[in-house]
């Protein structure tokens, strides 16, 4: 019977995982950046990040600018003229972080390659 990884190797993979379904267009960035840092948050747990400082920075520093926005199921109780506000906001937080998240992504992912 085969047995299984250790937690701190599926969460490594989780991680890999959701840096790939980012970049390729299979999950929002914002959602995405949202769930890497969970994973991130997890690993810490195990003394593990597979982010250089400045990219961790940069990764904190979207998520810090969009936590508190509706992004996943929570847009259904905003009403719409709200909620086009805010997503206009998010659009333009995203914009501004977007080649610098999406080097960050292509690296992980072509190093877990």
């Amino acid at each position: 019977m085969a047995k299984n990884p250790p937690k701190e190797v599926g969460l490594l993979r989780k991680f890999i995982s959701t840096a790939r379904s980012i970049t390729t267009g299979q999950v929002d960035l914002s959602l995405g950046i949202l769930r890497l840092e969970k994973n991130l948050f997890w690993l810490k747990g195990y003394d593990i990040n597979p982010l250089t400082t400045d990219e961790l920075k940069i990764v904190n520093d979207y998520y810090d600018r969009i936590r508190e926005l509706p992004i996943e199921e929570e847009r259904l109780a905003w009403a719409p003229d709200k909620l086009e506000k805010l997503d206009e906001k998010l659009e333009r937080i995203t914009t501004r972080y977007r080649p610098q998240l999406m080097e960050i992504l292509n690296r992980i992912v072509t190093e877990a390659s």
